[in-house]
C-alpha cells in the first residue's frame, strides 16, 4: 500500500516562495525595512489568498481526467501528491543489499538526424522503452545535440514523443514561476540575473504535499560562464551517507521552515501595544496562508538566526528523509535538506558571495528556510550538515548544457540543482506526471 500525501508525512516546499507585495508601514515603530517586509508580506498574501483559493477550487471541480491529447493541446494536470511509500525502509539491511548505482547516462544525437527535426521527434517515440529502462536505472540522462529542442515549441514534442504527461509546476498554489511557454508548462529554471550568485542546493522538487514525477531541463541559452546543471543520486546518497544518522533522521522525520515574517518591529512598540499587536499579527498571517496554500502549514514564534529580532516562522509538516520509489521499491535520499539548510547556506556564501537578500525587496527577506528535526523541533546538527555536504557534492554530477541539450529525470530517483553564473542563462524546465515504467524495455 503506497502513503500519498500522507498527512503525517506532508513535505515542505522545495524552492517554495511566498508571494508578497511591497508596501509602506506608516504606523510608530513600523518604518523599518524588517517592518516593512513584514507588512507588505502579511497585505500581500491576504491579497493572493482570494485569488488562490478560487483557483484551487477551480481546480477541484474539474471532474475527468485529460487525455493524452488534452495535453497536447496545452492542458495541464494537477501537480500529483507525493507518494512516500510505507514507512518500512531497514536502513542496513537495504543499503547493503543495494546494487551500485551508475554514472549519469549521456545520449548524443545521432550525426545523420542533423537538419531533420521530424526524424529528432521520432528517434523519441521509436526508443521509448530504452529510454525508460535506462532512466529507471540511471535516474537521470542527458541528450545532447539535439536540435529540435532549441526552441520551446519543439522542446514541448519531446515529452509528448515520450508519452510523458505535463503537469502544472508544483510552485502552483503557492506563487508564479516564471514561464518561458506557461499554456504548455515550459517554466523558467532560476535564470534571473538577481540570483546569479545564489547556489541552489540540491532537493527533489516538491511543495506542500505535491510533487512531479518527472522532469525535462532544457538550455534554451548558457550562461556566458557556470550556470552548470546538478545532479545526484539518492540511491547512491542513502548508500554513503552514515548509517546511524540516516536512521536517526528517518526515526524522527525532519521539518523545514520555509519562510519568515519579520515581527521586530513590534518589539519597538509600547509594551500594551505590543501584546494586542502580537496576536493580532500572528492570526492575520495564520488566517491568509491558510486561504492561501491549500498544503497543512505551523506558525511558530521564533528569534531570527540572521539578526535576533523577533519572527514568525512558517514550517512544513512532517516528511521523512527516505523515501521508496514509486515502482521500483528502490529507496532513495529525499527532500530539500541540502538547499534548505541555514548553516550550508550561510557556508556556501562564504565561497560564493552574499546572495544580496538584504539589498532586494522585502518579499527576497522572508525567503529564509531551515530544518529542524520534527520530534523535537530541535534544528538538524551543523556537524551532520556538513557530512550531508560533503556526501552530496561527492554525489552531484555537473552538468555544462549548450543550447538544446535536455535532461531527463526522475523526480524520485535524483535531486537537481544549480551552480553559480555569470552573464545571461536562459534554461526551462517542464514537469511531469510518473512515466509509466510498464513501457520500458525488459
Amino acid at each position: 500500500t503506497l502513503v500519498v500525501g500522507s498527512p503525517s508525512f506532508r513535505g515542505a516546499a522545495s524552492g517554495a516562495r511566498t508571494p508578497t507585495t511591497p508596501s509602506v508601514a506608516s504606523a510608530p515603530g513600523a518604518s523599518s525595512p524588517a517592518a516593512v517586509a513584514s507588512v507588505g508580506a502579511i497585505a500581500g498574501l491576504a491579497a493572493a489568498a482570494a485569488v488562490g483559493a478560487s483557483s484551487r477550487r477551480q481546480r477541484r471541480s474539474a471532474q475527468a481526467k485529460p487525455s493524452l491529447v488534452a495535453m497536447g493541446a496545452g492542458t495541464l494536470a494537477d501537480c500529483p501528491y507525493t507518494v512516500y511509500g510505507q514507512k518500512d525502509v531497514d536502513v542496513a539491511s537495504e543499503r547493503e543489499a543495494m546494487r551500485d548505482i551508475g554514472s549519469l547516462l549521456e545520449v548524443q544525437m545521432p550525426p545523420e538526424m542533423a537538419g531533420d527535426l521530424d526524424a529528432q521527434r521520432a528517434y523519441f517515440q521509436k526508443n521509448l522503452p530504452r529510454i525508460y529502462k535506462d532512466l529507471k536505472i540511471h535516474g537521470a540522462i542527458v541528450f545532447r545535440g539535439f536540435e529540435i529542442s532549441k526552441e520551446s515549441a519543439g522542446f514541448t514534442q519531446v515529452g509528448e514523443a515520450l508519452e510523458l504527461e505535463r503537469c502544472e509546476d508544483p510552485l502552483h498554489s503557492v506563487a508564479a514561476r516564471d514561464a518561458v511557454n506557461k499554456e504548455m508548462g515550459v517554466y523558467e529554471a532560476v535564470n534571473k540575473p538577481s540570483r546569479r550568485k545564489f547556489y541552489v542546493g540540491m532537493h527533489n522538487e516538491m511543495v506542500g504535499n505535491r510533487a512531479p514525477g518527472a522532469a525535462i531541463f532544457v538550455c534554451f541559452k548558457a550562461a556566458e560562464e557556470g550556470g552548470e546543471f546538478l545532479v545526484a543520486d539518492g540511491r547512491k546518497m542513502f548508500k554513503e551517507l552514515s548509517e546511524d544518522w540516516l536512521k536517526t533522521a528517518y526515526e524522527r522525520e525532519v521539518r523545514y521552515s520555509t519562510a519568515e515574517f519579520p515581527m521586530g518591529f513590534i518589539e519597538g512598540l509600547p509594551g500594551f501595544l505590543q501584546s494586542a499587536v502580537e496576536p493580532l499579527a500572528f492570526g492575520a498571517v495564520q488566517q491568509a496562508l491558510k486561504m492561501k496554500v491549500d498544503f497543512d502549514t505551523e506558525l511558530v514564534w521564533e528569534r531570527s538566526e540572521y539578526d535576533g529580532s523577533k519572527i514568525l516562522q512558517v514550517r512544513a509538516m512532517p516528511q521523512v528523509p527516505i523515501v521508496r520509489h514509486p515502482y521500483t521499491g528502490e529507496p532513495a535520499w529525499w527532500g530539500s535538506m541540502h538547499s534548505h539548510s541555514e548553516f550550508l547556506r550561510s557556508e556556501r556564501e562564504k565561497v560564493y558571495g552574499d546572495e544580496g537578500l538584504t539589498e532586494t525587496t522585502g518579499a527576497s527577506r522572508i525567503n529564509k528556510t531551515d530544518v529542524y528535526y520534527a520530534d523535537t523541533s530541535q534544528k538538524v546538527e551543523n556537524d551532520r550538515l556538513k557530512e550531508l555536504d560533503e556526501v552530496t557534492m561527492r554525489c552531484a554530477v555537473p552538468v555544462k548544457m549548450k543550447e538544446g541539450d535536455m535532461v531527463l529525470l526522475d523526480n524520485y530517483l535524483v535531486m537537481h540543482g544549480r551552480c553559480p553564473f555569470e552573464g545571461t542563462r536562459k534554461h526551462a524546465v517542464t514537469w511531469f506526471k510518473s512515466p509509466d515504467y510498464a513501457k520500458a524495455e525488459a
